[in-house]
């Protein structure tokens, strides 16, 4: 491994725990663009919509941008490990959501808690990815990409 990847993945690794400490407060971090593919303004939209969605619904959405997934073997294993580390929904709901997007490796998974798998299903976010983002992102619109996406699954959520 070149000197220059380890530091990649070292960085990376420590924005992840830096990210960490700060979802156990109060000021949750609803976006986290770690890939650096949007502006302080789109992650100021982002966190604005989950942040009305959290507090009307108690569902809980935790968009993150990364580079790689580190030495985890599957996008979906590394979108599962941040939901559990970081307790992305209520624990007696079990209603959390993590939307993963790579520019980079060209990849976009939806990790759901058990609650909310029952209205997410996952042909639902696979189709939501399919049809809804991907053409933004084809675009490199990865903002209009990610807030339509989520903003289909609030509205999924809420019928």
């Amino acid at each position: 491994m070149t000197v220059k990847k380890s530091l990649l993945i070292l960085s990376f690794i420590l924005a992840l725990l830096i990210a960490c400490g700060q979802k156990s407060d109060n000021s949750k971090n609803w976006v986290n663009d770690f890939e650096n593919v949007l502006t302080e303004y789109q992650i100021q939209v982002l966190d604005s919509i989950i942040r009305d969605f959290e507090a009307r619904t108690t569902n809980e959405i935790v968009i993150v941008t990364v580079n790689d997934i580190g030495n985890s073997p599957r996008m979906a294993d590394f979108a599962v490990e941040i939901g559990n580390r970081w307790g992305v929904g209520k624990k007696d709901k079990d209603n959390g959501l993590i939307i993963i997007f790579s520019r980079t490796m060209k990849e976009t998974f939806f990790a759901t808690g058990y609650g909310t798998e029952k209205i997410l299903k996952d042909e639902i976010c696979k189709e939501i990815v399919d049809s809804i983002m991907i053409p933004f992102f084809m675009e490199e619109d990865y903002f209009r990409g990610l807030k339509a996406g989520l903003l289909e699954c609030i509205d999924r959520w809420e019928q």
